[in-house]
Parts: structure tokens; C-alpha cells; sequence
């Protein structure tokens, strides 16, 4: 999950980014000038940047793919506990082992 919001975090960063160089293009004159007395305020900003929306990608994620999570792992709980569950045969054969049977 982390992997996956790094990855669409940078694609959405690189969007971004070439998107205000296109609209910038018209400061290209004075790019060596404002590189060198700005870079450090460039890079700080661009991280900022990146660590929200890293935040808002993991958000969306957790919202999006991992909803009703806890109600499933509810039902998930009394159907192994009921003893009457039609589970995959390794899940049932680990249940098994950790038993004890």
C-alpha cells in the first residue's frame, strides 16, 4: 500500500511539475538566476509537496479500497468461531495446526 501510494504520489508530482514549467515558460530568461538564489526555497517547497500528497493518496487509498474492512473481518471471525465456515482448504488446514487438532 505504501509502494503503490509512492508510486502515484511521484506520477501525480511529476504532473504537477510539468505542468507549472509549462506555464512558467515565459521566466526561462532568468532561469540560472532564480535556480541559484531560490533552490533551497524550491526544494523545500517540493517536498512539502510530495509528503502531502503522499498523505492524501494514502487517504484516499484506506477510504476507497479498504472499506467495510472491519465488518468483513467480523463476519470472517464467526464464521471460523461457528464452526460451520466454507473457507479455502489452507486457511482451514492453518486453523487446524493452530489449534491444535
Amino acid at each position: 500500500m505504501i509502494a503503490n501510494a509512492a508510486l502515484v504520489a511521484s506520477i501525480l508530482y511529476l504532473a504537477l511539475l510539468f505542468f507549472v514549467m509549462g506555464q512558467l515558460r515565459f521566466l526561462t530568461p532568468w532561469r540560472s538566476l532564480i535556480l541559484h538564489q531560490y533552490w533551497q526555497a524550491i526544494a523545500g517547497y517540493s517536498a512539502l509537496l510530495i509528503v502531502n500528497l503522499f498523505g492524501v493518496v494514502i487517504y484516499v487509498q484506506r477510504k476507497v479500497f479498504l472499506k467495510d474492512a472491519g465488518q468483513k473481518l467480523i463476519h470472517f471471525d464467526k464464521q471460523i468461531h461457528s464452526g460451520e465456515h466454507q473457507l479455502s482448504s489452507e486457511i482451514d488446514t492453518h486453523l487446524r495446526n493452530t489449534n491444535g487438532e
